[in-house]
């Protein structure tokens, strides 16, 4: 067991460290750390909590954490939340399942520790017990080794000390973007804000979008969607789209860093009948696929398709048209498919849907994960056919699946990104972000829209992962534990297949197969730190307008993938870089291995946005991999 120092003899305060995936009560005695060591990644996070018990009334506790070589640390304090009742079995709670689900952390109802709150050393505890969240956010070229941490709490003349190791390992997580797993929380700008009490498409909503945006990519989101309903507006009889807006909106996501555009779906369930076998248009009511309804929908897409083509949009740009169709409207679906493809040519139709008629309507499949392990000979069809499949989860599944309820293990999160490593899928969606029903600091559990007032309940937390802040949106603990697997995804895909597999079975054998051990899991992830750091490093650094680097990014992917088809080759914007950033010390394109210049070019003196000139013309695959082979001494 892992035992603080005490620097005071007659020190009353007792923190412990414990694993940020561990669950934490306020009721019950926390968890303590089985090794006060904590693994991550250059340009990953590393994050503990600190819970402090025997804390006086009205008086201010002091924390700190001190080490060398480390960056200073985040401090939140975490703020529980309720659990009213539990995750059914199935889907939903117990009480439409009317079953006990064995598969949860605790038998509601109870309070858990979720949220993260930006705090500062001398805050003053609620009660006798405090608990903190610690984390250390590392960047790109932070120095590997082991940084030895203390961490100082103390109260009146009560002080303890809690030792920490942070071994920085020699590997990077690179940024979210469009080459890391494809990760999506659908999410309501108007929640937002009337969360923050903020005037709809005021200065002060799009500042708070951005804070958004930053928390979204923080948390490795990748994609950002879209929803025409926010744009379009009836003017003479007519939908007429702002362009001004849509292009501000792709721009505030962008520059946070996420990449790809998702359209939201266009069109849905008359009245929400799920026995109706149409499609009805969300603006302006007509069936999509009558005549009224395609004249419509060709007028507003082609607005829409008008955007994407000035913005340069085409190769980010994917589309619903209907959420969760089924085999009742699947007729209707393949015509609005068709309708989709000639207004919209190019741009990939992505859908939440089970439905295997749809195979050829659809090119970005998502069935929710219990689906996909059933149909799993369907899924890997479409995908040798072509087409990409994600995953993912809503009010359902519950059980032993994985999700990412209150009520389940952190661990179900991260394991999203090792499933995603075992089984090929391309990415992971939810509704809900901040699709807040009620206070989510006062209730977990609320009524489904559709059937208010019954036992059809969505289950704990399932509308949301961030809760609304004072001053912007707070993170809470499953958003965090979703984030520490998808950057194991990107370590995951960096070692050949056979370690991998081996790597993978320790703790992931299938979504409601799964290691529940937190020790056992970290176990795991040190070993993959560790084969991850002696795989290679491959990087094509570019910007936005270069001519060139899409076409040596594309000889790069082609000389390593047939060399060594583990390597990750990663695409770096230099463009996005901070003025400070070494990495733009070379010109565009260039291509580090390990930091070095491929084509043995020294770094210029100072950073600076340039162009390169390839004295013999631009490398093309062969060139990349005879320069591969030199540099790894003629070895794969």
């Amino acid at each position: 067991m892992y035992a603080p120092l005490l620097s005071a003899i007659l020190a009353t305060i007792q923190p412990v460290l414990v694993d940020e995936l561990e669950p934490v009560y306020p009721d019950r005695p926390p968890l303590a750390m089985a090794s006060g060591r904590l693994d991550v990644a250059r340009g990953g996070t590393a994050g503990v909590h600190v819970v402090i018990d025997g804390l006086a009334q009205d008086e201010p506790i002091e924390f700190r954490a001190i080490g060398q070589g480390l960056a200073q640390p985040n401090w939140y304090r975490l703020i529980d939340v309720p659990v009213e009742e539990n995750t059914g079995p199935d889907s939903r709670t117990e009480r439409w399942d009317k079953a006990q689900n064995q598969h949860v952390i605790r038998d509601a109802p109870f309070r858990v520790y979720e949220v993260l709150e930006p705090v500062t050393s001398g805050l003053v505890a609620p009660g006798d017990r405090l608990a903190l969240h610690v984390q250390w956010v590392l960047a790109s070229d932070a120095q590997p080794g082991l940084r030895p941490v203390r961490i100082e709490v103390s109260q009146g003349d009560a002080h303890v000390n809690l030792p920490l190791d942070v071994m920085v390992h020699d590997v990077e997580v690179p940024a979210a973007g469009r080459d890391t797993l494809g990760y999506t929380n659908w999410f309501s700008p108007s929640q937002m804000a009337k969360a923050h009490e903020l005037e709809p498409w005021s200065e002060a909503h799009w500042s708070m979008m951005r804070r958004y945006g930053d928390l979204m990519a923080r948390g490795r989101q990748s994609m950002f969607w879209v929803r025409w309903s926010d744009f379009f507006s009836l003017q003479d009889g007519q939908w007429v789209l702002d362009d001004h807006r849509l292009r501000r909106y792709v721009d505030v996501f962008t520059d946070a860093g996420l990449y790809w555009i998702e359209g939201a779906p266009i069109a849905g369930r008359p009245d929400g009948d799920w026995s109706s076998p149409v499609l009805k248009l969300k603006l302006g009511g007509e069936l999509l696929t009558s005549e009224a309804g395609r004249t419509l929908f060709a007028a507003q897409a082609q607005q829409i398709r008008d955007q994407i083509e000035a913005n340069g949009w085409q190769e980010r740009w994917v589309q619903h048209i209907a959420d969760e169709p089924t085999d009742v409207n699947a007729n209707d679906y393949v015509l609005a498919a068709d309708l989709m493809r000639s207004s919209l040519p190019g741009v990939p139709i992505f859908e939440a849907t089970m439905t295997k008629s749809l195979a050829g309507a659809i090119d970005m499949w998502c069935p929710q994960v219990q689906a996909w392990q059933a149909e799993r000979e369907f899924f890997d069809d479409r995908r040798d056919a072509g087409d990409k499949v994600w995953v993912y989860t809503c009010l359902r599944p519950g059980g032993a699946w994985l999700n990412r309820l209150l009520d389940q293990e952190r661990l179900r999160q991260v394991y999203f990104g090792w499933g995603a490593a075992k089984e090929g899928w391309d990415g992971y969606l939810h509704w809900g972000l901040n699709h807040w029903k009620a206070d989510p600091f006062m209730y977990s559990v609320v009524d489904h829209p559709a059937m208010p007032g019954t036992d059809n309940r969505l289950p704990a937390g399932d509308t949301h992962v961030v809760y609304p802040g004072k001053d912007g949106p707070l993170s809470g603990l499953r958003f965090e534990a979703h984030r520490i697997g998808l950057e194991d995804h990107t370590l995951l895909a960096m070692l050949a297949n056979e370690p991998k597999r081996a790597l993978l079975d320790r703790v992931y054998r299938g979504a409601d197969d799964w290691e529940p051990d937190v020790a056992r899991y970290r176990e795991a992830r040190r070993h993959l730190l560790e084969q991850a750091t002696a795989v290679p490093s491959v990087v094509v650094l570019g910007f936005p307008g270069c001519p060139m680097t899409p076409t040596l990014t594309s000889h790069v992917r082609e000389a390593v993938h047939a060399m060594a088809p583990h390597i990750a080759v990663q695409s770096v914007d230099l463009s996005s870089l901070p003025d400070d950033d070494p990495r733009l010390c070379w010109p565009a394109p260039s291509v580090l291995v390990d930091g070095v210049d491929l084509f043995g070019v020294k770094p210029s003196p100072e950073p600076t946005l340039a162009c390169r000139v390839y004295p013999g013309g631009l490398p093309d695959a062969s060139g990349v991999a005879t320069a591969m082979r030199v540099r790894f001494g003629g070895q794969n």
